[in-house]
């Protein structure tokens, strides 16, 4: 009898349940880009950048504490077998990256009086939509708050400044 090779239940569709997608957009074209449930890591159509899907409900702030939250565990957590290394080590140097970014970001919360609570929404609202980014918080975030809210705007540059030089 010959020996049937194991391969991966997720390449089996009768295995797969969630077809959700979900669209973000590159952190380096603003091309939207489409994620399928399982997936961690996509090219950009547009500038063919590796763009990995983040929980954007990564981060909340109840009783004056940075709470972060375990991201949904796929198949890539175990196996990987599907991807190739390239992709495998990517994704693993993005999930160091994001637990850097963690780091960093409970530093900059820790250094905003508590009496700036807007502050800190900011700084966790930019983190979430920065995260695909290299830097914790993305510029263009700090220039859409500027038109918006000029106040809001100086506080959190101020504070965004003063940790970056610290």
């Amino acid at each position: 009898m010959p020996k049937i090779k194991p391969r991966c239940p997720g390449l089996d569709t009768a295995y797969l349940k969630d077809f959700n997608t979900n669209i973000i957009l590159c952190p380096k074209c603003g091309h939207e880009i489409e994620f399928f449930s399982g997936e961690r890591k996509v090219k950009c159509p547009s500038c063919h950048s590796s763009v990995f899907r983040i929980d954007s409900d990564l981060v909340e702030y109840k009783d004056e504490k940075l709470i972060f939250k375990t991201a949904s565990r796929s198949c890539l957590d175990w196996c990987g077998g599907c991807l190739d290394q390239k992709d495998y080590r990517e994704i693993e140097e993005n999930n160091k990256r994001i637990e850097r970014k963690k780091k960093d970001l409970k530093k900059l919360v820790a250094s905003v009086d508590k009496k700036d609570a807007s502050i800190i929404k900011f700084f966790l609202e930019a983190f979430k939509k920065s995260i695909n980014g290299p830097k914790l918080i993305d510029e263009k975030i700090f220039g859409k708050i500027q038109k918006k809210d000029p106040g809001l705007f100086i506080k959190a540059r101020n504070y965004y400044l003063n940790f970056i030089n610290d």
